[in-house]
């Protein structure tokens, strides 16, 4: 087995076991009411925000023909998903339309503590690491939600069903969880072939996983932390 099929079947091993953690576990085990979800949406908006900035700051490291791939993902992200016609931020506003969110909620959000620290968390390794190690990290995000690898279906498919399922809203309507369904199994596949073309070596393999282990840990303190708060709305 070669150097990278090897460390893309770790990869997605990681990805697959992450669901049997005991916080994404909880966290996928809270039934939604309408104000659950309200908060979810608007909280969820402001991680898409924070990968805005996690992946520019792994662009700004990267060699060149990483940042041309990433420049096409962020297009998506922050220009025009033709999937959709708008950004994904915008997307995720109209998205709360369904459940009688406007602008002002996501723009006057105030996020939690525990929320806010794992968002400084993922920034910080994006920041300060190698750029392989800050590429995986962010990239395994996009991983974890690929239903091509994840066994069950990743996690936007998952919350789409807890919301046909608990609040009876059809997942066409969840439009943004519907695009990232499809847009994360795209960004996914095509960010992975920067491993095939800058992985050669064992100490290679080691920065990736390294940053795909902490991003997966920082991902079940996020979950965690959304069950916490999600708990104590009725």
């Amino acid at each position: 087995m070669s150097i990278v099929k090897e460390l893309t079947t770790t990869l997605n091993r990681m990805v697959n076991d992450q669901f049997e953690t005991p916080e994404v576990k909880h966290f996928l085990s809270i039934p939604l009411t309408m104000e659950r979800a309200r908060f979810f949406m608007v909280l969820n908006a402001h991680y898409t925000s924070n990968r805005r900035d996690c992946w520019g700051y792994v662009q700004g490291a990267a060699p060149l023909e990483v940042k041309k791939l990433i420049w096409e993902h962020e297009s998506d992200e922050l220009v025009n998903d033709p999937r959709c016609n708008m950004d994904h931020f915008s997307l995720t506003v109209k998205q709360g339309e369904v459940i009688g969110l406007t602008r002002a909620d996501f723009d006057n959000a105030v996020i939690p503590p525990l929320i806010k620290a794992t968002f400084y968390a993922w920034s910080h390794i994006a920041i300060r690491n190698h750029w392989l190690t800050a590429f995986a990290s962010s990239q395994m995000l996009e991983r974890r939600n690929n239903g091509k690898i994840v066994q069950g279906g990743g996690m936007s498919f998952r919350i789409g069903q807890k919301f046909e399922k608990e609040l009876g809203i059809n997942l066409k309507k969840m439009v943004s969880l519907d695009v990232h369904v499809a847009a994360d199994m795209d960004h996914s596949d095509a960010m992975s072939e920067v491993y095939e073309r800058y992985v050669k070596s064992a100490e290679d393999c080691e920065l990736v996983l390294n940053g795909a282990q902490e991003s997966m840990s920082i991902d079940r303190a996020f979950r965690g932390a959304m069950a916490y708060y999600m708990e104590r709305i009725q």
